[in-house]
């Protein structure tokens, strides 16, 4: 079950950082499903909150941590 809540909570994260000026393109679910480790987002955090939550997190981590989000297409 943990694997599916992971899965959903990544695919969540990468479609919202694919839409946000600050990103803009897809990036490997592996390397957000790390980067959501690294800064301690655990599947709940994501999963059960509202989508301006989820948001307004993001663009705080953002500034924080760009540059340990990988180059990808």
């Amino acid at each position: 079950m943990q694997c599916i809540k992971t899965y959903a909570a990544t695919t969540i994260i990468a479609n919202y950082l694919e839409i946000m000026p600050e990103i803009g393109r897809k990036l490997p679910l592996a390397a957000i499903a790390e980067w959501m480790g690294q800064n301690d987002i655990e599947p709940e955090d994501v999963l059960f909150t509202t989508p301006q939550a989820i948001r307004a997190r993001l663009a705080r981590l953002i500034d924080h941590s760009r540059p340990r989000l990988p180059r990808a297409a």
